[in-house]
């Protein structure tokens, strides 16, 4: 799994950590969602969403990687979405993008002309310095710890800790922190690749991977994007045709999908494929 689904993951299951963070002090409670933008048929990974009518809204991308046009793809995104919801095109909004590796930035300015604004909505954040001014019994820090420890005898020394301090989190239901702690463990193994997501889970008391919320959606993607290349290979299509049939295949689920591994070799032009994948949509209730 990619890191910065990992976030996703975190600030879906607690969207408060979002805000401690980012030290925002949200005026309601919000929802965390990525969407799916009909036009396009391109995901939205972080939306934060007021549950009170006319707040702010918040766009979010978790970069890992350099990348020159970040700024255009995130303000494109937040046209998108107020395109599509014009019923709340007057609300405040604000677009963050969290760095992962700061070095990797290229700046405001790749936005031209755009990167004046006096009332900056889009932002640009470093997250060893966010985590580096955090308490240290925040619940956002002891999820993410494994990003700013240097060795695995820290970890191993302080793991139990970390997770104890998250299950004391007043107000934190169970089903959000085991997801909570899952995203702990998964940040180790990545990180520390000695330290296995089994070891882990026999020393917390764990979940097993596989039943992880976080895990299943990881898999899933991994599914759709193979789909997709063999998609693309067997017949030939252009990006404007292979989009919507990326957005349908992650409607399907899993069992759907493993299915279709084995059928895409009976299937001899695209007009079958869409005719299979139309089939085994879910029906929508009317």
């Amino acid at each position: 799994m990619k890191t910065d689904t990992l976030f996703y993951e975190l600030f879906q299951a607690a969207p408060q950590t979002f805000f401690e963070l980012f030290q925002i002090t949200p005026p309601c409670p919000y929802r965390f969602e990525s969407l799916t933008v009909k036009a396009s048929e391109k995901r939205i990974d972080g939306v934060l969403e007021p549950q009170t009518e006319g707040q702010t809204i918040y766009f979010l991308e978790v970069q890992a990687f350099p990348d020159d046009v970040i700024y255009w793809r995130a303000l494109r995104e937040v046209a998108t979405y107020f395109e599509q919801r014009p019923a709340v095109k007057e609300n405040q909004w604000q677009a963050i993008v969290l760095w992962l590796n700061q070095p990797d930035d290229p700046g405001f300015g790749t936005l031209g002309a755009l990167a004046q604004m006096p009332d900056p909505k889009l932002v640009s954040a470093d997250l060893l310095q966010l985590l580096n001014q955090l308490n240290e019994n925040s619940l956002t820090l002891n999820v993410l710890r494994p990003l700013i420890v240097e060795s695995e005898r820290e970890v191993r020394q302080h793991v139990v800790e970390w997770v104890e301090n998250i299950r004391q989190t007043p107000d934190l239901d169970q089903h959000v922190e085991e997801r909570l702690i899952s995203v702990l463990s998964q940040l180790i193994e990545q990180k520390f690749k000695l330290l296995s997501y089994e070891e882990l889970s026999k020393m917390l008391r764990l979940t097993p991977l596989r039943e992880t919320t976080s895990f299943q959606e990881a898999l899933k993607e991994d599914r759709v994007e193979r789909l997709t290349e063999q998609i693309q290979v067997k017949f030939e299509l252009l990006p404007e045709l292979l989009e919507p049939i990326t957005a349908d295949l992650q409607k399907l689920d899993m069992p759907t999908l493993g299915v279709l591994f084995k059928q895409i070799l009976r299937l001899d032009t695209f007009e079958q494929l869409e005719h299979w994948i139309a089939d085994h949509l879910p029906k929508r209730t009317a």
